[in-house]
């Protein structure tokens, strides 16, 4: 599971929230039953440096997986690998279809559940979308807000509590990426 700590990732009671370093991470349910998932952080970092982060091939390489093609477009994807000189498209391959963006704003894409995740969870996949907004806060700092929908399954609590963790291991990555001499 490790390989999917990126991205699966959008308002009513919360049912919890926890703060894992200066992330804030809250969860709520839908009018439709679904899960909601917000994490945010603040990065000292501009907004371009940011967004850059995310989308070109240079940078995700640095903090990240070692492995990326990234086709930054509408149905375009990012493909990755956790293992360094690994063949994009074998069994540990990552792809996240990209379905909208604007630059220096948002990216909403929808992962795809590899062989390694139950059926029952893979068929949901189709139904599960990230989408990360970028706030240019001043001109060094910025907020980024990820959100995503989840079932509301009892086969899902503990899938989606892997990717909170995750995702908060994975912006506090990008903090320290983005701003290295910071504790």
């Amino acid at each position: 599971m490790k390989r999917l700590i990126f991205f699966i990732i959008i308002l009513l009671p919360s049912l919890s929230s926890v703060s894992h370093a200066q992330i804030s991470s809250s969860r709520e349910i839908l009018p439709s039953g679904e899960i909601l998932l917000t994490q945010e952080l603040i990065v000292n970092a501009p907004i371009d440096q940011v967004w850059d982060a995310f989308t070109t091939e240079e940078d995700w390489k640095k903090w990240v997986t070692p492995e990326v093609v990234i086709d930054l477009k509408i149905n375009g994807s990012i493909r990755s690998h956790y293992t360094a000189g690994a063949q994009l498209g074998d069994s540990g391959t990552i792809e996240l279809k990209i379905l909208f963006y604007i630059p220096y704003q948002q990216l909403v894409m929808q992962a795809k559940l590899g062989d390694a995740f139950p059926e029952d969870l893979r068929s949901d996949a189709p139904n599960l979308y990230s989408q990360y907004w970028f706030e240019a806060l001043g001109k060094d700092e910025t907020k980024i807000s990820l959100t995503g929908i989840y079932p509301n399954k009892e086969e899902w609590n503990q899938l989606l509590a892997f990717f909170e963790r995750g995702n908060a291991a994975t912006l506090e990555k990008l903090q320290q990426f983005l701003s290295p001499n910071e504790e």
